[in-house]
């Protein structure tokens, strides 16, 4: 029996020994937090709870965590200065909030911020500043000049800083010529309801290729409210004639008729890509290790929430048809693993 136990014992722990490299070697890695620096709670990143828990059920050593932050502008002024986060964090971006950083643009930047930021991925398509009428005699955008408007907050990137460059810009609509009222987009949109004013911003998310559309709050709210409006077209034009101006790196989109609420014909507006950002000094492996995660698992929490459904491997490598240069190396070996490299063959683009 002695002899038995012995050889049964000996037999169980040769067992463990041949099971024993791969969890040893997931042990003696530590596991590294990353936290990902988002924006105000609500905005539409609580999908990344979920992508946290299947991360931490499925990889060895890799956890992410949700930090919210006041938005784009401060997630870009903290990690230029902060040298520990540069090296551990990611943060929320987008294509048009670095753009103002570069350009030094005020109100959001004092000075412009020369860092050559790295991508892992795009998260979505942001389609903010558009406007919505009640007023049957306006028409377009240009009709608003003269006339009381709202739009974001002057510190807003995407509802103001955007908005009032696209009306300057494209149609020489200014504080001089139009009463323009910075009032926010919640506070906009009653004042328009209100008939305080003839137009306002609404906004939705779409994926690269215009598939999932999901609606801002704002925009529901219009819907809802019973009152007869009417979607103001920015043209293709105008969008790359700002881009010209500016350097803006605004997309023109072009929606087929029933996309939106209330949207019986064709029409055309802009976005910028969110996108998931990172300093040049963010280490390779980790940027690789973070993204093959978020293209594994990013579309499987993105299920569960309304912006999540952008979340698809063409959203991923939208930021990059434009800017390739602007991927981390990490982040490009995960993409050509995952045959998602080069972006216009994901996108469908010769």
């Amino acid at each position: 029996m002695r002899t038995a136990l012995y050889y049964l014992h000996a037999v169980f722990i040769a067992a463990v020994l041949v099971a024993a490299p791969p969890d040893t070697a997931a042990q003696a890695h530590k596991e590294v937090r990353v936290s990902f620096l988002q924006y105000p709670l609500g905005g539409g990143w609580e999908g990344y709870f979920i992508f946290d828990r299947l991360v931490a059920d499925s990889h060895p050593w890799l956890r992410p965590f949700q930090q919210e932050t006041p938005g784009y502008v401060y997630n870009l002024k903290l990690l230029a200065r902060d040298k520990a986060l540069q090296k551990t964090a990611t943060f929320g971006s987008s294509t048009g909030a670095e753009w103002l950083a570069t350009k030094g643009i005020k109100p959001f930047f004092d000075e412009p911020i020369a860092v050559d930021w790295k991508w892992l991925y795009g998260e979505t398509l942001h389609g903010n500043s558009w406007f919505v009428t009640t007023d049957p005699s306006v028409k377009t955008v240009a009709d608003l000049k003269g006339k009381s408007i709202a739009i974001g907050l002057k510190t807003q990137t995407h509802w103001g800083g955007f908005a009032y460059t696209l009306l300057k810009e494209g149609y020489g609509i200014t504080e001089e010529n139009t009463q323009i009222q910075f009032l926010g987009p919640a506070k906009g949109i009653d004042t328009l309801l209100d008939g305080r004013v003839v137009a306002a911003l609404v906004q939705m998310n779409v994926d690269a290729l215009l598939r999932e559309v999901v609606p801002g709050s704002v925009l529901t709210r219009v819907a809802a409210s019973g009152k007869s409006f009417r979607y103001l077209d920015i043209p293709r034009e105008v969008v790359e004639k700002v881009n010209r101006q500016t350097g803006s790196p605004f997309i023109p989109l072009d929606f087929p008729p029933n996309t939106l609420p209330n949207q019986p014909a064709r029409l055309q507006w802009f976005a910028d890509v969110g996108v998931r950002a990172v300093h040049p000094d963010f280490p390779e492996e980790l940027a690789y290790e973070v993204t093959k995660a978020f293209i594994t698992l990013g579309p499987k929490a993105g299920q569960f929430v309304a912006l999540g459904k952008t979340w698809n491997k063409e959203t991923m490598v939208r930021p990059f048809a434009d800017a390739p240069d602007k991927v981390h190396p990490g982040a490009r070996r995960a993409f050509q693993e995952a045959g998602l490299w080069p972006p216009e063959k994901v996108l469908g683009k010769k």
